[in-house]
C-alpha cells in the first residue's frame, strides 16, 4: 500500500509541475515584434480630421497588456499575447466602450502582425506596401518608410463605407492615416 501511495505522490508532484508550464518551452515576442505594441501609452489621445469634411475622429488608448497563455491540453508552449485596446467617439456614443486595436498570440515561427482599427482587419505582411515618403496635407508632415496596409474586406462584411481601407502605419507614430472605402482621407492631427 505505501509503494502506491507513494507512486501517487510521486505522479501528483509531476503532473502539477506540467500543468504549471515550468517544462514547457517559453514563446517571446522579438523587440522588432514588440515595436507596433510600444508605439502607444495608456491614455495616448489619437486625433484624426478629414480633409474632405474637416470632422475630427478622436481615439484614446484605453489598455495594455502583455502576457503569458498555457493550455497545458493543447499546447507545449506558453505563448505570449499582446493586447491594446481603444475607445473611439466615431462609432461609440458610450465612453466605457473600448474595442481592440492590436490582440495577437505569438505561438509558432511564422508569425504576422495584425491590427484592427474602426471595424477594419489589417496584417503586416508580404502583401503590405513600405513606402518611402508619406506626407500629410492638414500639416505638411513627412514620414519615412511608412506602412501602408490594405483591408480585405469580405463579400459578407458587417462594416460600412466609413470604415477604413487602407491604413499607414509609422513606427514611431502608429497610425498617421487612413482611407476610407468611400475614399475619405483621414490625416491624425496631434503629434
Amino acid at each position: 500500500m505505501k509503494n502506491y501511495i507513494s507512486v501517487f505522490i510521486i505522479f501528483s508532484i509531476i503532473l502539477t509541475f506540467t500543468s504549471c508550464g515550468l517544462f514547457v518551452k517559453k514563446v517571446s515576442f522579438t523587440k522588432e515584434e514588440l515595436e507596433c505594441f510600444n508605439v502607444y501609452k495608456v491614455n495616448d489621445i489619437i486625433i484624426f480630421q478629414s480633409l474632405k469634411t474637416q470632422q475630427k475622429d478622436t481615439s484614446i488608448i484605453a489598455y495594455k497588456s502583455l502576457n503569458y497563455q498555457y493550455n497545458p491540453i493543447v499546447a507545449d508552449k506558453r505563448t505570449q499575447c499582446m493586447n491594446v485596446t481603444y475607445t473611439n467617439n466615431k462609432y461609440s456614443n458610450n465612453k466605457n466602450k473600448t474595442e481592440t486595436l492590436i490582440f495577437d498570440c505569438k505561438d509558432n515561427n511564422q508569425y504576422v502582425l495584425g491590427l484592427t482599427y474602426l471595424k477594419s482587419n489589417f496584417k503586416f505582411d508580404n502583401t503590405s506596401v513600405i513606402k518611402e515618403l508619406e506626407t500629410l496635407s492638414l500639416y505638411s508632415k513627412s514620414f519615412k518608410n511608412v506602412h501602408e496596409l490594405k483591408c480585405k474586406r469580405m463579400k459578407f462584411h458587417g462594416g460600412t463605407d466609413d470604415d477604413p481601407e487602407t491604413l499607414y502605419w509609422d513606427k514611431q507614430y502608429g497610425i498617421i492615416k487612413y482611407i476610407t472605402f468611400k475614399g475619405e482621407v483621414w490625416e491624425r492631427v496631434n503629434w
